[in-house]
């Protein structure tokens, strides 16, 4: 027999998945928020989204495919988190945040650290996506010609300085990632387009394969660069930098470590990997509703997105010196083997199912203007609907 104390105790273990499995499937890439998590997610300097929503709501219900499929394009870079304004212990965090109505999409460019922006534009999913993207805080230097380097690195020689050479016309979202969370520190970030490696070869590097970025650290008070050998993965490329902006650690070794790690495919994320690259050309020209959208993306970004944004947040491919080594020809093979498809011209995201319907939601008033669900007046218990999701 169940005590009461114990079933309550069950319950709350039981809701995180009960809230995810009620509105968003298991398989979504959006994250729950509670009041607590909110506040740790926002600590960090990191550019979000934030959907704060109702399991009542079938505003929020429509919004759930199109919500998920922003949040496949994003991940791991852009994190896209949703608030169950209808449980009690999340009322005090909406009602801070000024939600009035379902759903409210809000971006945080960087945490607490700036107001956030309400979103008052369409909800599909592209546009959740150039929400985020073009959210990001603008932390990263472009340098236009490469004579114009050098006056950089002497106009910041205070500072350590972080300098990407990269072929892709438009700035890797990483970078600009990056950027935004170390900003306000002792670290500055430039960006230069080195389009056929002559930049490269006019400060001494080698031209480089067709799309291989190069990441040059520039210490606190030298004008000579350190050239950044390890994974071009946002986890390695952070971890390398907070060594750097950690008096105690020695450059050499961070240095020493990085270009020793190995990179080891994660299967889940290689799968969330194989997803991303049709969705996000679906996602860059408004899933294939508007061609002069799909146009000026196409102008703007071309449609190998992998080679900007990586897989898994990562620059260019992984080089040959941090794969994991094959024990067995049979294991050789296999690792071969697992290449991403063929790009395709279909959306085919995450196939996100709709709330269970069965039984009917309570009336809610439904604003024709705004598009949003105002929360039911009534407060018999028999009416309203369940505290979560």
């Amino acid at each position: 027999m169940i005590l009461p104390n114990q079933l309550l105790a069950l319950t709350l273990a039981l809701t995180p998945s009960l809230v995810v499995a009620g509105m968003f499937p298991k398989e979504s890439l959006v994250k729950m928020l509670d009041n607590k998590t909110f506040k740790q997610a926002m600590k960090a300097n990191q550019t979000s989204i934030v959907a704060f929503v109702a399991p009542w709501c079938g505003h929020c219900q429509k919004m759930v495919p199109e919500y998920s499929k922003a949040a496949l394009g994003l991940h791991p870079l852009i994190p896209a988190y949703a608030v169950n304004c209808h449980a009690e212990k999340n009322k005090p965090l909406c009602a801070e945040q000024g939600v009035q109505g379902f759903p409210t999409v809000k971006l945080f460019p960087r945490g607490n650290s700036m107001p956030p922006v309400l979103h008052e534009d369409g909800r599909t999913a592209s546009h959740f996506y150039y929400l985020a993207t073009r959210g990001i805080p603008k932390a990263v230097e472009k340098i236009y010609r490469v004579e114009h380097i050098p006056g950089w690195v002497s106009g910041n020689k205070d500072k350590h300085r972080a300098l990407l050479l990269s072929k892709d016309k438009n700035m890797p979202m990483l970078w600009k990632v990056l950027g935004n969370k170390f900003s306000g520190t002792e670290l500055a970030f430039a960006s230069h387009r080195d389009k056929k490696g002559k930049s490269s070869v006019a400060m001494g590097l080698e031209v480089g394969g067709p799309k291989e970025p190069k990441v040059l650290l520039y210490p606190a008070g030298s004008d000579t660069p350190i050239r950044y050998s390890g994974i071009h993965k946002y986890d390695s490329l952070s971890k390398f930098f907070d060594s750097v902006l950690d008096g105690t650690a020695d450059l050499t070794v961070a240095l020493e470590e990085a270009q020793t790690e190995e990179y080891v495919e994660d299967p889940e994320e290689a799968e969330i990997a194989r997803k991303q690259e049709a969705q996000r050309i679906a996602l860059m020209h408004g899933g294939f509703t508007d061609l002069i959208d799909f146009e000026k993306a196409m102008l703007e970004g071309g449609a190998n997105y992998h080679d900007t944004a990586g897989y898994g947040g990562m620059m260019g491919s992984i080089p040959e010196h941090l794969k994991k080594k094959s024990d067995t020809p049979a294991e050789e093979a296999t690792l071969s083997s697992k290449k991403p498809p063929a790009k395709s011209t279909k959306a085919n995201g995450i196939t996100t199912p709709m709330p269970n319907t069965e039984t009917p939601a309570p009336e809610v008033s439904e604003s024709v203007t705004t598009g949003k669900s105002r929360m039911p007046a009534t407060t018999d218990p028999a009416v309203r609907p369940k505290d979560e999701l």
